[in-house]
């Protein structure tokens, strides 16, 4: 003889309920493992960082240069040397060939010259 007809209706509401507690237990654990890993970020985030110390731009200084047409350099002088600079400019003008003209630049100064000066 056939056992017993079980109710279907019983059973699917017995097999929802083991479903709904393993959802719960795996959502807890989520929760879990993520407040965790929120803890570990702002703990690493709560480290307080020491600033850097500002660079100094470095000190520059001016001079005049002497560029050919190809934008050579043909010769520096210290910034209070002008005149030296535009007479040497004036005899290479007087050669035949070549365009000459004078420019102000500005260099880095070397470490030494800076504490010097």
């Amino acid at each position: 003889m056939a056992g017993r007809i079980l109710n279907r209706r019983e059973l699917r509401k017995q097999s929802d309920q083991v479903e709904q507690t393993e959802i719960g237990v795996a959502d807890t654990a989520a929760t879990l493992a993520d407040s965790e890993g929120t803890a570990k970020r702002k703990s690493a985030g709560a480290k307080v960082r020491k600033p850097r110390k500002p660079k100094m731009p470095h000190r520059m200084r001016a001079m005049w240069c002497i560029y050919d047409g190809g934008m050579k350099e043909i010769a520096l002088f210290e910034y209070n040397q002008r005149a030296e600079a535009e007479a040497r400019l004036a005899v290479l003008l007087g050669k035949p060939k070549g365009v000459y003209f004078l420019q102000i630049v500005k260099q880095p100064m070397h470490a030494a010259e800076a504490s010097g000066a």
